[in-house]
């Protein structure tokens, strides 16, 4: 009774494999599984600059209707940080399917990227406690504000990471710049980075990341 979405393809084909099928069979499905590591407290950063306008801000929207879905049911707390040269949403973690919903779906792609203030302001949203606290940021990852929008960003990582908040980037039209920014987020913050190619699995992309927590 999984979705077709939570299925681990290559998990299932190296199950098929090994049982010597030429065709997958209900009993080689597996699925994604979250191991068990106690409270997690997720925040979805969403980019809201102009760049994602189109297909890429309600493709992103889409998957994090789905992270909330999955996250909430595990009894995990999901927030919402939409952000373009100003913070545009918030939605502290919740465990409240409705309120989350209800914010993202308003969204609409309008302005320029400070990602030093989105990661500023996501500090402030976890709780102080001992958690998993984990940041994920959806966006093409070219920071404009600033008189040194990457340094001032990866300054904010610093400071997120001293304080046990993990960062993964889902990279969307990532130019050379932006990969190698990308790059050095993801090793300050202890995250993951992910290249999208094809807007279609970015849901499973989103998914893929919480799975890993």
């Amino acid at each position: 009774h999984d979705r077709y979405k939570d299925i681990a393809i290559k998990a299932s084909v190296r199950k098929a494999v090994r049982r010597g099928h030429t065709e997958l069979s209900s009993d080689d499905l597996q699925v994604f599984e979250r191991e068990n590591k106690g409270k997690i407290y997720i925040v979805y950063g969403l980019d809201a600059s102009g760049s994602m306008k189109g297909k890429k801000i309600e493709v992103c929207k889409k998957a994090g209707i789905a992270l909330a879905y999955k996250a909430i049911d595990e009894q995990d707390s999901v927030g919402l940080l939409v952000f373009g040269s100003e913070i545009e949403d918030i939605v502290y973690p919740t465990r409240d399917f409705s309120q989350f919903i209800q914010a993202i779906v308003k969204i609409r792609a309008k302005s320029q990227t400070d990602l030093a203030l989105t990661i500023e302001r996501a500090i402030e949203m976890f709780p102080r406690e001992n958690v998993t606290k984990h940041l994920v940021l959806l966006t093409d990852v070219a920071p404009t504000v600033g008189d040194d929008p990457n340094k001032n960003t990866l300054q904010l990582v610093e400071r997120a990471a001293a304080i046990g908040i993990t960062i993964s980037i889902i990279g969307i039209d990532l130019n050379k710049e932006a990969a190698d920014l990308a790059k050095r987020i993801i090793e300050i913050g202890h995250g993951r980075l992910y290249i999208v190619k094809d807007l279609n699995n970015l849901d499973r992309i989103v998914l893929q990341d919480y799975y890993s927590l």
